[in-house]
C-alpha cells in the first residue's frame, strides 16, 4: 500500500499533458510510424498518410496503400526516403511531401535488384528487370536514375550490361553470354564518385556513367586470376584521403583506378590468402584485411585448420600497391576488424566462432604478438595503453565478454579473473544489450557496469588496475541496463523499466522502477526510437560521401571517430549536405541532425497505471529519475501510439479515426 500510494503520488507530480492537437482521419488508423526525416507516417483502411507533427495537418495520402502493414512501409537504406514493397510493387517515396520518387509500374519491371539513394548527385539509382516480352525472347535488364527532389527520370539505360571486349569463340563465347545473362540479377555495386560521376560494377565489369546523362565515361575490365572469368565478390570502396581514385576488392585481390579515366594506377594488384573482408586506410599502408572463402572457393595454397581455411593479410603501399613485407602475415580466419591505435592496428579474427587478437605494427607490416591472444567474446574496444592491450569484448549466446589487459611483452592476459559480463538466465533466451558490458570513459577512468554481478567498476587506463565501486546494484523486475551514459549527476545505467544514478564511487544517488505492462508488444513504439536516430544518422553520412558512410560503419575506431566528427561538424555548421532532396525535406532532416547531436536529458517508460489497468508513457529525467510528464495511453490492450523523441512528441490514437499529438 506505501508503494502504491508512493507511485499515485509520483504519477501525479508529473505534468500530465494536454493535447497539442487533434486530427480525425478519413478512415480506421491501423498503425504509426515516426520516419528519421520527421513525417509521421499513419495507416489507416483509407490510405497512408503523412502527417505535419509541428501542427498536426495532413500533407498527403496514398489511396493506393491503404491496408497495407507496417512492415512493408520502410526506410530506404542510407537515406530518408521511404519505400512501400510487396512482390509486385515497390513505391519510393519523400515522407515529408508524399511526392514519389520511383515507381516501378512506369518501367514495368517485374523485380527490382538495386536500389541505391545518391545524395551528392541528387539521384536514385535504380537496376531491375523487366517481364518478358513473349515466351522466346527476355528484355534486357534497365538500370535508371531518378531525381531525388521531383523524382524525374534522368536517364534510362538498356546497355549497361553488353560486352565491351571481344567476343569470344566456343568455350569462352558461352561463358561470355552465362555471365552476361547471369549478370542482370545480380545486385549492383555503386560508388557516388564525388557530384558528377557514378561508379558501378556488373559482371561485364566497372562502369563510370556520368550522373546528368548516363553516358559510360569508361570501362575497365577487373584483372582476376583467370582473365575474362568473373570475380565472384567485389566491393567497390572510396579513398578517404586520396580524392583522384577507387579502390576495387575482388576475390582475393585488391586493384586501385584513377577516377578520371579508368585507368589502373598499380602494376598489378596486390593478393592476399582468402578473400578480401575489407580495406583500412592507415597512414602508414593500406591494410587488406582477410576473410575465409568456403573451402571449395578459395584459390592459392589453401590451408585448413579444424575446418576453417586459414588466411593471411597484406599491408601495401598507396603508391604502387606493393606489399610492405615480403610475405603475408598468416591469420587463423576471417579478420573481422582493424581497430587504429597509433601506428598499430589492433587486430580482431574470428575463427571456428572463437575470437583472436593481435596488434599490427603497420609501419613494418609485423604482429607484435608472437601468437594470436584468445578471448572471450567478439572485440568490441582496444587501446594499446603502456600497461599493454586494453580491450572490452561483446558477450554472444554461448560465451561471456570481458574486460581484460594483454601484456604486450608475453602475449598473457593480465588478470586470470577478469570483469566478466553474465549470462542468460533461461536456455534459449538472449539479449546481446542485457548481457553486454556498457562502458565509458572519463579522463583515464574506463568505467564498465557487469551485469554478471551488478557491480560498477572503474579501470585506470594507464596501469590497466581496477576495482569494484560500491556494492551490488539490484534493478527490480528482473531488469538489467541496455544503455549507460556519464552526465554531470553522475554514472546513468538505463533498463526498459529501470534508472540508476550512480555516483563516482559507485553509490547510489537516485533509483526508480516503473513496472512494466503485461503485453510486451506495448513496447513495440518505444524500440522504434532507436531505429529513427540509425536511419538518421545513415542518411547523414551517405549525404556527405560514401567514404563517411563507409568509415562510420566502425565507431570504436579512430579514423571512423575524426570521419564522423567532421561529419557532425558539417552539419551543425551548414547542413548543404541533404541538398539532393526536396527543400523541406533536407530543412526538417538537417534541423533534426543537429538535434540528434544533443544526448538527450530523459529517456522513455512504459508502465502500468496505479489505478485501473490503463496505461502510462512517461518521461523519465535521467539525472534525478522524476517523471518530467505522462500520457495516459487509455485501457487498450494494444495502443495505437508513436514516439518522436528528437520533436518530443507522442502521437495516440483516441477513437478509431482520432489521431491526437502531445508534447513531452
Amino acid at each position: 500500500m506505501i508503494l502504491h500510494t508512493t507511485l499515485l503520488l509520483v504519477f501525479q507530480a508529473a505534468a500530465t499533458q494536454a493535447p497539442a492537437w487533434t486530427l480525425q482521419m478519413k478512415g480506421d488508423i491501423r498503425w504509426q510510424q515516426v520516419t528519421a526525416a520527421g513525417a509521421l507516417l499513419v495507416g489507416t483502411d483509407h490510405a497512408v498518410a503523412g502527417i505535419d507533427i509541428e501542427r498536426g495537418q495532413l500533407v498527403w495520402e496514398k489511396p493506393e496503400l491503404a491496408g497495407w502493414p507496417p512492415d512493408s512501409i520502410r526506410p530506404v537504406d542510407g537515406s530518408i526516403l521511404m519505400e512501400a514493397a510487396r512482390p509486385d510493387l515497390l513505391l519510393i517515396f519523400d515522407p515529408v511531401t508524399g511526392g514519389v520518387v520511383f515507381d516501378s509500374r512506369v518501367l514495368g519491371l517485374r523485380q527490382v535488384v538495386t536500389r541505391r539513394v545518391l545524395p551528392q548527385s541528387g539521384t536514385l539509382l535504380v537496376h531491375g528487370r523487366r517481364a518478358s516480352a513473349g515466351a522466346r525472347t527476355t528484355s534486357p535488364p534497365v538500370v535508371a536514375l531518378y531525381d531525388l527532389a521531383t523524382g524525374a527520370q534522368r536517364w534510362v539505360s538498356e546497355s549497361l550490361f553488353t560486352q565491351t571486349g571481344a567476343k569470344r569463340g566456343g568455350l569462352g563465347g558461352l561463358m561470355q553470354g552465362l555471365v552476361r545473362a547471369a549478370s542482370g540479377g545480380i545486385e549492383l555495386e555503386v560508388l557516388q564518385a564525388g557530384p558528377e560521376m557514378i561508379v558501378i560494377h556488373t559482371l561485364m565489369g566497372l562502369r563510370a556513367l556520368d550522373a546528368t546523362t548516363g553516358a559510360v565515361r569508361w570501362t575497365a575490365e577487373l584483372p582476376t586470376e583467370r582473365a575474362g572469368m568473373p570475380a565472384r565478390q567485389v566491393r567497390l570502396h572510396s579513398s578517404l584521403d586520396t580524392p583522384d581514385r577507387l579502390y576495387v576488392s575482388f576475390d582475393n585481390r585488391l586493384m586501385a583506378y584513377r577516377l578520371a579515366d579508368g585507368r589502373p594506377l598499380w602494376a598489378k594488384p596486390p593478393q592476399i590468402e582468402g578473400w578480401v573482408y575489407g580495406i583500412v586506410e592507415h597512414p602508414a599502408g593500406l591494410i587488406i584485411l582477410p576473410e575465409s572463402p568456403p573451402a571449395d572457393q578459395a584459390t592459392g595454397n589453401v590451408r585448413i585448420v579444424n575446418g576453417v581455411v586459414q588466411t593471411a593479410l597484406h599491408v601495401v603501399r598507396y603508391t604502387d600497391g606493393t606489399p610492405i613485407a615480403a610475405k603475408p602475415l598468416r591469420m587463423r580466419g576471417t579478420v573481422t576488424a582493424a581497430l587504429i591505435a597509433g601506428g598499430s592496428a589492433v587486430l580482431a579474427v574470428d575463427a571456428e566462432s572463437r575470437t583472436f587478437v593481435n596488434v599490427l605494427d603497420v609501419a613494418t607490416a609485423t604482429l607484435r604478438l608472437k601468437k594470436d591472444v584468445k578471448i572471450k567474446g567478439q572485440l568490441a574496444y582496444a587501446e594499446l595503453t603502456p600497461a599493454g592491450l586494453l580491450y572490452i569484448s561483446r558477450p554472444d549466446a554461448a560465451t561471456n565478454a570481458e574486460v581484460n589487459v594483454i601484456d604486450l611483452a608475453t602475449g598473457e592476459p593480465k588478470y586470470k579473473d577478469a570483469i566478466e559480463s553474465g549470462k542468460p538466465r533461461m536456455a534459449g533466451e538472449y539479449n546481446a544489450a542485457r548481457y553486454a558490458l556498457h562502458h565509458a570513459l572519463e579522463g583515464n577512468t574506463l568505467y564498465v557496469f557487469a551485469s554478471r554481478d551488478h557491480r560498477l567498476y572503474a579501470v585506470d587506463r594507464q596501469t590497466g588496475a581496477y576495482r569494484a565501486l560500491g556494492g551490488e546494484v539490484k534493478l527490480q523486475g528482473d531488469d538489467d541496463p541496455t544503455a549507460m551514459e556519464i552526465r554531470p549527476a553522475g554514472i546513468v545505467l538505463i533498463a526498459p523499466q529501470n534508472l540508476v544514478v550512480l555516483g563516482r564511487d559507485g553509490t547510489v544517488q537516485h533509483q526508480v522502477y516503473h513496472p512494466a505492462p503485461q503485453l510486451p508488444g506495448l513496447l513495440r513504439a518505444l524500440h522504434r526510437i532507436n531505429a529513427v536516430r540509425a536511419g538518421l544518422y545513415g542518411a547523414a553520412a551517405s549525404a556527405y560521401g560514401d567514404a563517411f558512410a563507409q568509415a562510420s560503419r566502425s565507431a570504436t575506431d579512430t579514423t571512423a571517430k575524426r570521419v564522423t566528427g567532421q561529419l557532425a561538424a558539417a552539419y551543425t555548421q551548414g547542413g548543404r549536405q541533404l541538398a539532393g532532396y526536396s527543400r523541406q525535406s533536407a530543412a526538417l532532416a538537417s534541423k533534426r541532425f543537429r538535434a540528434s547531436l544533443t544526448v538527450p536529458g530523459a529517456v522513455f517508460m512504459l508502465t502500468r497505471a496505479p489505478e485501473g489497468n490503463g496505461n502510462l508513457l512517461l518521461q523519465i529525467n535521467k539525472d534525478n529519475g522524476q517523471p518530467q510528464s505522462r500520457v495516459e495511453l487509455g485501457k487498450e490492450r494494444e495502443p495505437v501510439y508513436a514516439v518522436d523523441d528528437l520533436a518530443g512528441m507522442l502521437f495516440l490514437r483516441t477513437a478509431p479515426r482520432t489521431l491526437v499529438g502531445y508534447r513531452l
